[in-house]
């Protein structure tokens, strides 16, 4: 009895490009203020791994919100002055 024909046999392999999304997150919860743009990187520049990029404020003090990643910083998920909650996220950034 011949074998059964699987996927493989009909269509060939996909094309895969790895692309890694990422997102900073507040440390905790308060409210967010992104640093002004002549001090972090904006839009569609490179952050590096450790670099600040806003802050959240909590009773009167400031937290830093770091990046944990390298990568193109492609847009800001929340909005300046808001309330955010910890661990949510404020930023998102593509990495290579």
């Amino acid at each position: 009895m011949p074998e059964a024909a699987t996927l493989e046999d009909f269509a060939p392999a996909p094309e895969v490009t790895h692309i890694e999304e990422k997102v900073i997150v507040a440390p905790c919860a308060g409210r967010f203020y992104p640093l002004p743009p002549e001090v972090f990187t904006t839009e569609g520049e490179w952050v590096d791994a450790g670099q600040a990029v806003g802050e959240v404020l909590v009773n009167d003090e400031r937290r830093p919100v770091t990046s944990p990643h390298r990568g193109w910083m492609m847009g800001m998920l929340a909005v300046s002055g808001q309330p955010v909650r910890s661990g949510e996220a404020l930023f998102w950034v593509r990495g290579r």
